[in-house]
């Protein structure tokens, strides 16, 4: 099996995959208030990196906020 093809095959999301829209991940933050990185990575058996990506761009379009808590990034809806 190549390197290629066992990305493939992985079940978790890779770095270009969305297989839950922006809004099913907004929509989990928002039920849960604060939420860590790794908490959406499990939720949506992201891989950490993906999941940081992912709220990093929602992050970036001002849909969400976050903040630096030790080693863990949290975050929330923006108001």
């Amino acid at each position: 099996m190549s390197w290629y093809s066992s990305m493939v095959e992985d079940k978790r999301s890779g770095p270009f995959e969305k297989e839950h829209s922006d809004e099913e991940l907004l929509e989990f933050v928002a039920n849960e208030e604060v939420v860590t990185t790794k908490e959406v990575a499990d939720q949506f058996d992201y891989h950490i990196q993906t999941a940081r990506r992912r709220l990093k761009a929602l992050e970036q379009e001002r849909r969400l906020n976050q903040k630096d808590v030790g080693k863990r990034f949290v975050w929330w809806i923006s108001q």
